[in-house]
């Protein structure tokens, strides 16, 4: 039986795992032990651990890392690392797990992937070989590369960089984006249901919103560039309905931005801590534009035709869809940009596209790639670099 450890520390990437792990729980040979940290456990992000234990996924081990006072800052994701690392060797010393999967590039997972290096646990990782410029999440995410054992990048060309990275090519599998599974699996609202449980009416174009901090910029910059949106917001006349900022530092001062303009126009805007999968979905799919800097809006939104936004520098270098309309951070480019997604003509233009990032059998294919792997296998710990 193969032990395979689940790392998971924020909303988006809980669900983006959720097709994984419920294909992991009916592998034979394989049992999933899911570990639940970061902003999970934290009230101001939703207490999202809820969320996991009414999925019926059963929790090995909680790990706390942020501090609910202190969220958005240099120093709570410098300390988040360091407890992570921490609490991830103490685990190890206890518990035998033949793997660990971590996805993406998040801060924290700096710290559980290197506890599972020094405690040689082989480290699977799931959406590797991205490039995001603006984000200190593109040092972070090739970091993770070099620590990990088995790769799963979710198109062609990102498992190509991995391979310039010196990894083995019998190691690195290109399976598509977890995300089109869940968009394939979970069956949606309609949008009456959808409205009703948000609280809100259909007399505006609905527009669904995540901005997060560019962290290759100052924590003052985000707050500035996301009352742009704001503005670009209200001109265009859309509902939106925003989701909450994750922890990046600059988080905060974010979220704050966001609060101020909800209370102050409720009849176009509401904000959400979580929506969880399944509303959150069901909004992509009724919404007619999606507007941010979330990798959602190139990874996810696209399967949907759903007319994107994509602001900023955030998400430079990842490969954007049909869908996608990039611009500047200022209201003026916002604004246009927003006219053109809602323009009929563009929609009807996305009409029987099909997204690059995959059919939908990602976790089937991660599944049976770990199924048959041999994590004794020493050079899975002692990995040799592939000169190219």
């Amino acid at each position: 039986m193969k032990h395979i450890a689940i790392i998971t520390a924020t909303r988006a990437e809980y669900g983006l795992l959720a097709p994984l792990i419920r294909q992991l729980s009916k592998t034979p040979g394989v049992t999933p032990h899911l570990l639940v940290s970061g902003t999970h456990l934290l009230q101001h992000y939703g207490y999202t651990k809820q969320q996991i234990e009414a999925d019926g996924f059963p929790i090995e081990h909680v790990i706390p890392i942020l501090d609910e006072d202190h969220v958005g800052t240099e120093r709570q994701a410098t300390r988040a690392a360091a407890r992570a690392a921490d609490q991830m060797a103490a685990i190890f010393e206890t518990n035998h797990y033949d793997a660990m999967i971590v996805l993406g590039d998040r801060y924290e997972l700096l710290g559980f992937c290197t506890a599972a290096v020094i405690c040689r646990v082989p480290i699977i990782h799931i959406h590797g070989g991205e490039i995001t410029e603006g984000a200190i999440d593109d040092k972070i995410r090739h970091a993770i590369t070099k620590m990990a054992s088995l790769h799963f990048p979710s198109i062609e060309p990102y498992a190509k960089r991995i391979l310039q990275m010196g990894e083995s090519p019998e190691r690195v599998f290109p399976v598509g984006a977890l995300g089109i599974d869940n968009i394939l699996q979970i069956t949606t609202l309609d949008k009456p249901q959808l409205l009703q449980l948000l609280g809100i009416s259909d007399a505006l174009p609905l527009a669904a919103v995540t901005f997060h901090p560019v962290t290759v910029e100052s924590p003052e910059m985000a707050a500035q560039e996301v009352q742009e949106v704001l503005q670009a917001l209200l001109e265009t006349g859309v509902y939106a309905v925003i989701t909450c900022p994750n922890s990046d530092v600059g988080g905060m001062q974010v979220y704050t931005q966001i609060a101020r303009a909800v209370e102050a126009h409720p009849e176009q805007m509401c904000l959400h801590k979580s929506l969880g999968q399944k509303r959150y979905l069901s909004l992509l799919r009724h919404a007619d534009i999606m507007v941010g800097n979330s990798s959602s809006g190139i990874l996810e939104s696209a399967a949907f035709g759903l007319p994107t936004v994509d602001i900023g520098e955030r998400q430079k270098g990842r490969l954007r869809p049909k869908n996608v309309v990039h611009c500047g951070c200022t209201r003026t480019e916002i604004v246009d940009a927003i006219r053109r997604g809602l323009d009929p003509a563009f929609r009807e233009g996305l009409r029987g596209y099909v997204t690059p990032y995959g059919d939908g059998h990602a976790a089937e294919r991660i599944a049976r790639i770990i199924q048959e792997t041999d994590f004794s296998n020493p050079s899975l710990i002692a990995k040799p670099f592939c000169d190219r």
